[in-house]
């Protein structure tokens, strides 16, 4: 390829790739509509219960009955959607990973355990998205047009290194944002049992029992961020240091932009997913910096 940086600038934005990121969009909103389904039975809902029960008394009889059964409603549930989450994050991931080998010119790894994805799919997931100019605005002109300057696989790496930034900065806001949800959520349960004068048992059940749900969501989804956390901090400090040593005019082995490329997309199927209004609110901050990175590594690269 004589000019990488231009293919991909001109391939991200040709129907069929955009259609395959409105695809795995798509299917990531699918997924987190069932992970706040998820949040939903784990983090309000034992407040809701505690409320009604302090509220309303003679409404329910055995109310230490009601949070046991909540317990395990709330295991059982969490176990049937977390199912149906992977199935659909490893479905995005594939089509994402099939639309960054073929725009950022990265072979194939026929190893790698992806969903084979056909164009019925695409097209079954794209449709509705693709009458939404500003869903088709949001997935077009994703990499810096700073690009253009680079005729080597360099671009690519830096393709890479923005993907990877981006998701490293949002994830780390999640797992802060996770935190303070398991804090409010355990002082709310401790206020509305305070209030009303409760003993050890009581404390035990509505306090103790219904925050179980709550701390185990919230300790596999921090635990899981964290090590996505670290894997991209790894891939980001790798690709730094291969920067460090590279000229406009050079070229990087493909093996290498692979390996990265297969740490990615293990990286997609396995962290957890970040709700869409995070990524809203962060977006054009991380944006504009992507772009300012951008610029500024391909300036030092001309040096």
């Amino acid at each position: 390829m004589d000019n990488t940086g231009k293919h991909i600038l001109d391939s991200q934005n040709e129907s069929y790739q955009v259609d395959q990121l409105l695809a795995q969009k798509h299917i990531y909103s699918n997924a987190k509509i069932l992970q706040g389904i998820l949040i939903f039975i784990t983090i309000p809902l034992p407040i809701i219960l505690a409320l009604i029960i302090k509220n309303y008394p003679n409404l329910i009889d055995e109310k230490n009955w009601v949070f046991v059964l909540y317990l395990i409603f709330a295991s059982f549930s969490e176990k049937v959607l977390e199912n149906l989450i992977a199935r659909f994050k490893k479905l995005a991931a594939s089509i994402q990973e099939i639309f960054d080998s073929k725009v950022l010119l990265i072979e194939e790894n026929e190893t790698l355990n992806t969903v084979k994805v056909d164009r019925e799919t695409i097209r079954a997931y794209s449709k509705k998205p693709r009458t939404n100019n500003n869903k088709v605005d949001k997935v077009t002109n994703w990499y810096s047009l700073n690009l253009i300057k680079l005729k080597t696989n360099v671009a690519s790496i830096l393709c890479q290194r923005t993907n990877i930034y981006y998701d490293f900065s949002v994830r780390k806001r999640y797992s802060w944002a996770m935190r303070a949800h398991v804090i409010f959520t355990f002082l709310i349960l401790l206020i509305i049992s305070l209030e009303n004068d409760i003993d050890l048992k009581s404390f035990l059940i509505e306090v103790v029992i219904t925050s179980i749900p709550v701390f185990m969501f919230a300790h596999k989804e921090i635990t899981s961020n964290t090590e996505s956390i670290d894997n991209l901090g790894h891939l980001k400090n790798l690709i730094e240091d291969n920067l460090n040593h590279l000229t406009i005019d050079s070229s990087l082995k493909t093996s290498l932009l692979r390996k990265i490329q297969d740490r990615i997309y293990l990286n997609r199927i396995l962290s957890p997913l970040i709700p869409d209004f995070l990524y809203y609110i962060l977006r054009p901050g991380l944006e504009d910096e992507m772009n300012y990175s951008v610029e500024q590594k391909v300036e030092a690269l001309t040096t």
